[in-house]
């Protein structure tokens, strides 16, 4: 069980750097139509990732 958890935190750190990159080249596009719903998407989806990594680093550390 462990050794899953530790995975799924792995995949979601991942995740998370991908997503923070992803935004980080979004917003040198701020001339698009749909930046500011696009720039909301992408922070929503960041802030969801950070509550699960947390989320699963506090869970690691009740082992």
């Amino acid at each position: 069980m462990i050794e899953v958890m530790e995975q799924r935190l792995a995949a979601k750190k991942r995740e998370l750097e991908r997503q923070q990159e992803y935004f980080r080249i979004d917003i040198k596009n701020m001339d698009s139509a749909t930046y500011e719903d696009n720039a909301i998407s992408s922070l929503l989806e960041i802030k969801k990732l950070k509550t699960e990594v947390a989320e699963l680093e506090f869970c690691l550390q009740l082992k």
